[in-house]
């Protein structure tokens, strides 16, 4: 079903292959890509990642999946070219460890996050780099044993909003804040001070797997929005 005014969200297992994976899916310019990871778990699971993304995309767009062709924005965020994509269809990919997330929504921009969670973090020194003030102040109000989810749940709620202005990183960190309670719906409290945009963006948070967090971003509000949490090989 095309996804008209909702989010698909789909799990993508890296460690298992790709029942369908072929080379030919692929582009020449994602296989040199895939050619210049140092390490085989990180090629493999970009290629994994990638054919899993084009076989997803073949059934929204009911096209071969080779005949797929990415634009990229400045920021690197992939998208489909104008004369493939009439119907207004937007996605993002995210991966951490083993696993990949995949959004898909028609007329809406979607940013996706996940991120395994690591506990030898340092959550200090990382917020001081990448939150707002405002965040900062919201993680050291957490007790400590919410300090490290707290940490994950803003990061990827905040990187799934960065993911889906397409602006990424070259959108000053400090000047958007999200929540940062790990138990608390996810919202983007303020922008450039303004803190009634958080109206216009529709934040969610994903229970795909222990260990890990994930959130998702949409310019809009979706009517629904559906995880399918199965690990999805093809």
């Amino acid at each position: 079903m095309f996804p008209a005014d909702h989010v698909d969200v789909w799990l993508v297992q890296l460690e298992e292959p790709v029942q369908a994976f072929s080379p030919d899916v692929l582009s020449s310019e994602e296989l040199a890509r895939a050619s210049r990871f140092h390490f085989d778990k990180d090629r493999l699971h970009f290629t994994r990642c990638r054919s899993a993304l084009r076989l997803l995309l073949s059934r929204y767009l009911e096209i071969p999946a080779s005949a797929i062709h990415f634009e990229y924005q400045a920021s690197g965020k992939p998208e489909l070219t104008e004369q493939q994509n009439r119907r207004g269809l937007h996605f993002n990919v995210s991966h951490s460890g083993g696993l990949a997330l995949v959004a898909v929504n028609a007329g809406h921009r979607v940013g996706i996050d996940i991120e395994k969670v690591r506990h030898d973090v340092d959550v200090p020194t990382l917020a001081e780099r990448f939150f707002s003030a405002r965040e900062r102040a919201g993680l050291r109000a957490l007790p400590e044993d919410l300090r490290v989810p707290g940490f994950f749940a803003c990061w990827t709620r905040k990187e799934s909003f960065l993911k889906a202005t397409g602006d990424g990183l070259s959108f000053p960190l400090a000047e958007f804040s999200v929540t940062t309670h790990p138990d608390v719906d996810p919202g983007l409290e303020e922008l450039r001070g303004d803190t009634e945009a958080g109206n216009e963006w529709f934040l969610a948070d994903l229970k795909v797997c222990d260990g890990y967090r994930a959130a998702v971003a949409v310019d809009g509000t979706p009517s629904r929005l559906e995880t399918y949490s199965h690990v999805y090989t093809f």
